[in-house]
């Protein structure tokens, strides 16, 4: 959806975003061979993108193979073609992204050749399957699976077919086209084809080619560019290519695989890709995962392999919900079953200037900040924001007077209209947390420091207190929180005087209590954001840099010199947000830190439009 004139791609993403259904945070690597050409495994191995630990999760394939491809819809992957100990197969074995239970689907529903070395890529309802090695020679033809329906369809019922018929090609996309790329024809080549779904027309871009012919390469695809890793090229290669998905250019930018090998496949989520597996040039098989980081294009080793060595695998990336910028939606680390594609951050004070109502959107796939349309109803600072899949809720805060009032921001159309339902009473300093049912504001202070909880629920957006006796265990404001599926943590803030003390509040019961662990130091405007193994709280007054760490599965708090995350600079009075892969801290200034989840490591991501201070920031 190019040239947005109009804010389609927003109104789109949104929907995409909040309707779509979305598989765990995952990535599975499937089959391959392993030590020796004989050696065909049905294996599949799951990377989980939150914490990037590989396990055997426990399906295996429904026979073993190598040399296949995967497409990934948006409740099943689909895993065709290939070749195994009884030759070239056409089958088309079906994960289930729900429960890991891997089956085929009924008979007819395969690709239209047996075949090995093809490519596969994904849009919005169909999977497509492309080129490969069909005895007695190589083909062009492009497979269509229909998600809906799980019929397969090959030419002419769609037109489709490569430009040249070729094998061991390698694909990536983005949610208007695809790109299939290099292989063998025989001899290896460089050629580009491109896709376009809304049409399902082949144009050969041409001119844009990769930078060496080669064959057997992994792919990952980012929102804004695709990644073609390795092959062979004459020697065994580690060059990475990268696609301009917005001008089609292709270049090498010099962030190379950390060892030359051919056989290699790719998954991803919206920040990283993860190259796993090949054969290298000794010649062996190894279990190697690389992992280039779309934001900056460093290469890395996560620590964590493929459970055993092995080369030509196929790859399928849990979930295929797919917006206008290609990014996929991941795992469900706050209960909303998405993960996010844009933060934003409300309203402030902007010392020594006025309170505001602006809003800015940051974009987690490029960390790009703009400042869209909407504003807040009203110029406030001190204000706590939660949300859910499709509605931002700001609430409550300051300017000359204490404010009731909770703004409704609508995801969908990024549009906010005043208040669907009100605080119990007006207040500022406040913080919030929420799972999928409720949200909880709490704390807060009018004339005098609150211990209050009002909950509002998403079904209906009524606000209610949940009952007498659940409150913070300390009245304070400018309190810090985060949570998990199962509990919220309200940690510091000032009473006076600033505290260490963490409320937990569980969520099944709706109970406060307190569970033992506090803050490494007493302080009051606090940011949190989560991952879904821990919970941070940076910065806060005095002005530190602090983050400490909670541990959701032990409630322990680590500071720094345990987890060794700092912000970059000292501050106060700012705002949280997070996605599955990074925390976003900004604000107390115009700085926006982004912690790094799988590596904890914090660098400056962006800024704010202004300098600014006590805002509130949610995630769609």
């Amino acid at each position: 959806m190019p040239n947005d004139v109009f804010g389609l791609n927003t109104v789109y993403d949104r929907q995409v975003d909040s309707t779509w259904i979305e598989s765990e945070n995952y990535g599975y690597f499937a089959g391959g061979w392993a030590q020796s050409a004989s050696d065909r495994v049905c294996t599949i191995d799951r990377i989980d993108f939150s914490s990037e630990t590989v396990s055997l999760p426990g399906p295996s394939l429904t026979q073993a193979r190598n040399v296949f491809a995967g497409v990934s819809g948006p409740d099943y992957g689909y895993f065709g073609g290939g070749y195994s100990p009884l030759g070239y197969v056409c089958t088309i074995d079906r994960i289930d992204f729900s429960t890991e239970v891997v089956a085929v689907p009924s008979v007819g529903k395969q690709l239209t050749h047996n075949k090995s070395g093809l490519a596969a890529v994904s849009s919005s309802n169909y999977g497509y399957f492309g080129g490969g090695y069909s005895p007695p020679g190589y083909v062009c033809t492009i497979d269509r699976i229909d998600f809906s329906s799980e019929t397969v369809a090959g030419p002419p019922v769609h037109g489709l077919n490569l430009s040249q018929s070729r094998n061991a090609l390698a694909a990536v996309f983005n949610s208007d086209d695809a790109y299939f790329a290099g292989g063998l024809a025989p001899g290896s080549v460089c050629t580009i084809d491109r896709i376009d779904f809304s049409s399902e027309t082949v144009i050969a871009p041409g001119t844009y080619q990769l930078t060496q012919a080669r064959y057997y390469m992994g792919s990952v695809s980012s929102s804004n560019y695709g990644y073609f890793a390795g092959g062979f090229a004459g020697p065994y290669a580690d060059t990475i290519d990268r696609i301009d998905f917005s001008n089609e250019t292709t270049s090498a930018p010099g962030n190379d695989l950390t060892e030359a090998r051919e056989a290699v496949s790719g998954v991803f989520s919206s920040n990283y890709g993860y190259f796993g597996g090949g054969l290298d040039a000794t010649p062996a098989y190894v279990a190697t995962i690389d992992r280039i980081d779309f934001y900056n294009e460093t290469i890395s080793l996560p620590g964590n392999n493929l459970t055993q060595a092995r080369g030509y695998p196929g790859a399928v990336s849990g979930g295929k919900s797919v917006n206008s910028k290609g990014v996929r939606k991941g795992s469900d680390i706050d209960g909303k079953g998405i993960s996010s594609t844009y933060g934003y951050f409300a309203g402030g004070s902007t010392p020594p200037g006025p309170t505001v109502a602006t809003i800015d959107r940051i974009d987690f796939s490029s960390h790009t900040v703009s400042a869209p349309s909407p504003s807040l109803t009203q110029a406030r600072y001190g204000l706590a924001a939660l949300s859910n899949s499709n509605y931002g809720y700001f609430a409550g805060g300051f300017q000359s007077n204490w404010y009731i009032t909770i703004d409704r921001l609508d995801f969908s159309n990024e549009t906010v209209v005043g208040p669907p339902v009100n605080l119990t009473q007006a207040r500022a300093g406040l913080a919030a947390v929420s799972n999928s049912n409720y949200g909880f504001y709490a704390g807060g202070e009018r004339f005098d420091f609150e211990c209050t909880i009002d909950r509002l629920d998403f079904s209906n957006e009524t606000l209610a207190v949940p009952s007498v006796g659940n409150e913070l265990t300390k009245a304070r404001q400018f309190l810090g929180a985060v949570s998990n599926s199962n509990y919220g943590y309200f940690g510091g803030g000032r009473t006076p005087p600033t505290v260490v003390t963490i409320d937990r509040i569980d969520f099944s019961s709706e109970t406060v209590s307190l569970p033992g662990n506090n803050l490494t130091q007493a302080r009051s405007g606090i940011a949190g954001v989560f991952s879904s193994n821990y919970g941070y709280f940076g910065g806060g007054s005095p002005s530190v840099c602090t983050i400490d760490r909670i541990d959701f599965s032990t409630e322990t708090v680590d500071g720094p010199s345990v987890h060794g995350a700092s912000l970059t600079a000292a501050r106060s009075s700012l705002a949280g947000v997070s996605n599955s892969n990074y925390g976003y801290f900004g604000g107390g200034g115009a700085t926006i830190d982004n912690i790094d989840f799988s590596s904890g490591t914090t660098s400056p991501a962006a800024s704010l439009s202004q300098s600014r201070e006590r805002l509130a920031a949610v995630s769609n």
